[in-house]
């Protein structure tokens, strides 16, 4: 199914002037219709839906423009993706937007133009941290009934 402005902007939340505008600097490209002969209308599918949802819940969590548009050059320049924010999958942290990519530790930064970002697991650390704690104890009451004998 094809949308027009109007049912796009009110699916995802968002105002026409807003979803013109996204459309007119780049950050949705929606597809182009054929209305008649003079003149061609804007028609949104299901993907640019999703894309538009997406800069919309980013834009209600205080996600700049800016960062959203940097990220989408970023993502459109570096990968083969056609509509990056219905395809792939990004996280933040409210300052900058990261790209999860294959493998579980594997975090691009796209504002730093797809820096590796240093992933740990804090369950692992946990369970590293507590059984060195456990086995120093054990080694220090050994120590000190070594000292007492």
């Amino acid at each position: 199914m094809i949308f027009n402005a109007e049912q796009a902007a009110c699916i995802c939340g968002c105002t026409v002037r807003q979803l013109r505008y996204w459309s007119k600097t780049g950050i949705i490209q929606p597809l182009q219709q054929a209305c008649d002969e003079d003149r061609s209308e804007e028609g949104y599918d299901f993907r640019n839906l999703v894309e538009l949802r997406t800069v919309v819940g980013m834009l209600k969590r205080g996600i700049s423009l800016q960062k959203i548009r940097k990220t989408l050059a970023y993502l459109r320049e570096s990968a083969d993706y056609s509509h990056p924010l219905a395809e792939c999958k990004l996280v933040t942290d409210g300052s900058t937007i990261f790209e999860l990519c294959e493998g579980p530790d594997r975090l691009l930064d796209t504002l730093r133009r797809g820096q590796v970002a240093f992933c740990i697991a804090l369950d692992d650390i946990s369970e590293e941290v507590s059984s060195r704690v456990v086995e120093l104890t054990r080694e220090r009451s050994e120590f000190m009934l070594r000292l007492q004998a």
